[in-house]
C-alpha cells in the first residue's frame, strides 16, 4: 500500500462562526472534498488518499465535534444541515468557486448532499458512500446507534489500551490496519500522564445520531443536478436507502462493493480510491 500523504491542517472559521479543521493533501489535480461519517475524522480518509497518488487536491475536514475542529456546546449545533453550511464555508476560504467535485461517507455523505441542496451547483460531481438520506418515517422514533453510544467509555488509561478495546469489536475488527493508525493517531485527546479520552465523545455523538437522517434533502433529490455516483457495500444494511436515492436523483449511478458492509473506505480503500478516480476522472 502507499504511503499516506502528510497533510497540513488549516482552521478558519465555519458556518455560525466555529472553527472548523481542514486537512489539505495537496495533489496536483482538480480539487475534492472530503467528508467522513459520524464518530470518525478528517484523518480516516489517509488509506484512501494515498492510493490516489496525487491525481486531485485533497481537503477532508473535520465535522464540527469531531477531530481538532470546535465542539459546539448545544444539541442544536449538530443539526446536520450545520455541517453542509460548514462544507459551504470550506469552499469559501479555498476559494474554490462550483463545480468542483465532493466524496462523502454515511452522515459525511448527508452533508455533502445538504451542501448542494442548500446552493444547487456547488458540486459538479458527487460520490456518496452509504449516505444517510431517507424518508422521514424511516428515522422516526428512538435511534439505535445513539442509545448504544451514548453510554459508550470514553476515557482510556492509554492509547494501548483504547486500540485494545476498539479494535476487538465491531466495526473496527475489520478496518484495514492503516485506517485503525489514523484513528489512534488523531482521535483521542492525550494527557501528559498519557491517559486519553475520545475527541467526539459517546453523548455528542449520539446528537447527531438523534438529529440525523437528511429527510428534508430526501424529498428534493428530484432536483439535483450534479452528477452522482452512489456507492454501497453488498454487506451493508444501508442498501434499501441507497436504492431509493438512486431512484429519486436524475441518472444516478449505483455501484456495489462485494464482501464489505457500511465501512467501505474503512475495509476497502483501494476499492474505494479506484472507484473515486474513475468516477471524478472519467471527464479529465
Amino acid at each position: 500500500m502507499p504511503l499516506p500523504r502528510t497533510p497540513v491542517a488549516a482552521t478558519f472559521p465555519g458556518y455560525a462562526g466555529l472553527n472548523l479543521n481542514v486537512w489539505d493533501y495537496g495533489g496536483d489535480g482538480p480539487p475534492l472534498l472530503f467528508a467522513h461519517c459520524t464518530g470518525t475524522l478528517a484523518r480516516i480518509w489517509d488509506v484512501v488518499v494515498a492510493e490516489l497518488n496525487d491525481a486531485f487536491r485533497v481537503l477532508a475536514v473535520d465535522t464540527r465535534g469531531h477531530g481538532d475542529s470546535a465542539t459546539p456546546p448545544t444539541r442544536e449545533d449538530y443539526a446536520w444541515s450545520c455541517s453542509g453550511q460548514d462544507l459551504m464555508a470550506v469552499l469559501t476560504h479555498f476559494n474554490l468557486g462550483k463545480g468542483i467535485g465532493a466524496v462523502g461517507h454515511s452522515a459525511g455523505g448527508a452533508h455533502v448532499a445538504y451542501a448542494e441542496h442548500s446552493s444547487p451547483g456547488t458540486f459538479g460531481k458527487i460520490l456518496l458512500i452509504d449516505p444517510i438520506i431517507g424518508p422521514r418515517e424511516y428515522f422516526s422514533g428512538k435511534n439505535p446507534l445513539a442509545e448504544k453510544v451514548r453510554y459508550r467509555i470514553n476515557d482510556f488509561d492509554g492509547l494501548a489500551q483504547a486500540r485494545e478495546r476498539l479494535v476487538s469489536k465491531p466495526p473496527m475488527t475489520h478496518w484495514v490496519a492503516g485506517a485503525v493508525d489514523a484513528y489512534m493517531a488523531h482521535a483521542f485527546n492525550v494527557t501528559d500522564d498519557g491517559r486519553c479520552s475520545l475527541k467526539c465523545p459517546g453523548d455528542r455523538e449520539a446528537w447527531y445520531y438523534e438529529l440525523g437522517g437528511a429527510s428534508d434533502v430526501y424529498e428534493t433529490l428530484e432536483t439535483f443536478q450534479c452528477k452522482t455516483c452512489l456507492v454501497t457495500g453488498s454487506e451493508s444494511y444501508v442498501q434499501p436507502l441507497v436504492a431509493a436515492q438512486q431512484a429519486r436523483i436524475p441518472n444516478a449511478q449505483r455501484e456495489v462493493v462485494p464482501g464489505v458492509g457500511h465501512f467501505v473506505p474503512q475495509d476497502k480503500p483501494v476499492e474505494t480510491a479506484a472507484l473515486i478516480a474513475a468516477w471524478f476522472g472519467s471527464e479529465r
